[in-house]
């Protein structure tokens, strides 16, 4: 049984098959998280911890500057509010913020915004500028990260609009999921890792830190010279964007 504290409290583990040190944990987290008051982290069971802490505010903050990365491992949280059975907690996602650096003129951006988020289940937050807009979005840590999507307007036949996450914690260059890498994914058969391994699906081009253009934006933008698909802005007011398919259900 994980039972809460009287106080605003935490339950979290880290979205990977790796043993932490929990003493590593602790001092890690006490030095990254700048809270008002103090907080105290328990362990409630394998790479499982109750975190405790004096104001509320202090839970909300750590909250709302997710994610958290430990080791380059993404930490899930949620709160405990009532005593639950080890294994009833199912903490399984978190948010993100997501970068789109290159919004086209045709584009309406927060039109642009909420359709891309609508494929997530929805929009938490949207922020919009001159040079990129980004938004909040809730991941499902079970599942691969998503390398952009198309959309179209009456104005744009398909256009590929990459993703690039913030703070992104270690993921498979095989199968995108994070919490692992190549070397110890599961979900690629090992007669065909060394090929996959030769050239992934995935890359660092999904990191917000990265300069690297991922494959997909290549590969469609030389098919729109091939074919000479039209992808720029005609004049004239701007439509609400169509999303047309995930990075999943396109090139790969």
């Amino acid at each position: 049984m994980v039972v809460p504290n009287s106080k605003p409290t935490l339950i979290c583990t880290f979205w990977t098959e790796k043993l932490y040190n929990p003493d590593s944990f602790r001092a890690h987290m006490k030095g990254m998280w700048k809270t008002r008051k103090k907080f105290e982290i328990q362990v409630a069971g394998q790479n499982l911890f109750l975190i405790s802490f004096e104001l509320e505010e202090d839970l909300e903050l750590i909250l709302e500057r997710r994610p958290w990365l430990f080791r380059k491992s993404l930490i899930l949280f949620d709160r405990l509010c009532q005593t639950m059975e080890r294994d009833q907690i199912k903490l399984t996602s978190s948010p993100f913020w997501i970068k789109i650096e290159s919004c086209s003129p045709e584009f309406d951006k927060k039109d642009l915004l909420h359709g891309i988020g609508v494929t997530f289940g929805g929009v938490l937050r949207s922020e919009v500028s001159e040079e990129f807009c980004r938004l909040r979005i809730n991941l499902d840590a079970q599942e691969p990260l998503r390398r952009g999507i198309f959309v179209s307007t009456d104005y744009v036949n398909k256009v590929w609009i990459p993703f690039k996450y913030e703070n992104l914690p270690l993921f498979c260059f095989g199968c995108g999921r994070m919490g692992h890498g190549m070397s110890n994914c599961n979900q690629i058969p090992p007669a065909k890792k060394s090929k996959v391994s030769e050239n992934p699906p995935y890359s660092m081009a999904l990191k917000v830190e990265s300069r690297l253009v991922g494959k997909e934006s290549l590969k469609f933008n030389s098919l729109m010279k091939q074919t000479g698909v039209q992808s720029f802005y005609m004049g004239g007011e701007k439509k609400t964007p169509n999303i047309i398919k995930s990075a999943e259900d396109g090139y790969t």
